[in-house]
């Protein structure tokens, strides 16, 4: 698993900026040391850490270069020979890279026919927004803080923590069901009131307003949405097996 980060604050203050990026870069540094880059336009920043980099990046790095964007893309896919007929590639790129490709050629709704476990953000350098997208199930953790002068989000929590001034708030009730051993089934409920789990199979855009930021969260996929109809009930046994099997 990589890491990747990134950031955005309303006003543009570089020592800030610079410490905020320091910070995300030490606590997701560990999940991967073969390669590793960071960014920084003035008031928003951006880095990763990559856990396997490929020698066949031509967009020239760790972070995703495109038009007016930059992208951090950590992923494991399953179905890569499925996803490269689909999109007519015959040369051999990571991951990363051919889900980008999806997303830029078919749109975020083709997330919902990848197999495998992502987390990923892409910033637009002209209007300074985010978007940010998570496998169906949130299998790869992405965390995310915003209040009104910052946006952020951090493969490791830890990364938010030490962001200068953050409000770091607990929630007491999410402490108070742990310790009584009552299960919320939250997916986005950290232990921190201004910290979130990104929604899993959804695509969450952020973006910069005069009094702060605004989220919005857009599922590509939801649980139950296709559903399997087979002849008599051994037949769903047996597909239930193949399924547990192959995960």
């Amino acid at each position: 698993m990589s890491g990747i980060f990134g950031f955005t604050y309303q006003t543009d203050t570089t020592r800030l900026s610079e410490q905020t990026l320091g910070g995300l870069e030490y606590w997701n540094r560990s999940y991967g040391r073969e390669a590793g880059d960071t960014a920084l336009w003035g008031a928003s920043g951006i880095g990763c850490h990559i856990e396997h980099f490929s020698d066949r990046f031509p967009y020239g790095g760790p972070l995703l270069y495109f038009e007016d964007s930059v992208a951090v893309i950590d992923a494991l896919l399953f179905n890569r020979e499925e996803l490269e007929q689909q999109l007519g590639l015959e040369d051999r790129i990571s991951d990363e890279e051919l889900l980008l490709k999806l997303i830029r050629e078919q749109g975020f709704d083709a997330l919902a026919g990848v197999n495998g476990d992502f987390a990923g953000a892409i910033f637009d350098r002209k209007t300074n927004s985010w978007t940010l997208f998570r496998d169906h199930l949130g299998v790869r953790p992405l965390y995310v803080y915003h209040d009104s002068r910052l946006f952020a989000f951090s493969t490791d929590i830890r990364g938010l923590t030490a962001i200068p001034g953050a409000d770091l708030k607990l929630h007491e009730l999410r402490f108070y069901t742990d310790v009584i051993g009552f299960n919320s089934l939250s997916l986005q409920d950290t232990e921190f009131l201004s910290i979130r789990c990104a929604l899993p199979g959804a695509v969450t855009r952020v973006t910069p307003r005069t009094d702060g930021f605004s989220l919005e969260e857009s599922p590509y996929w939801r649980i139950r949405s296709k559903k399997i109809r087979l002849a008599v009930d051994a037949d769903y046994t047996r597909r239930m097996k193949e399924l547990i099997t192959d995960s």
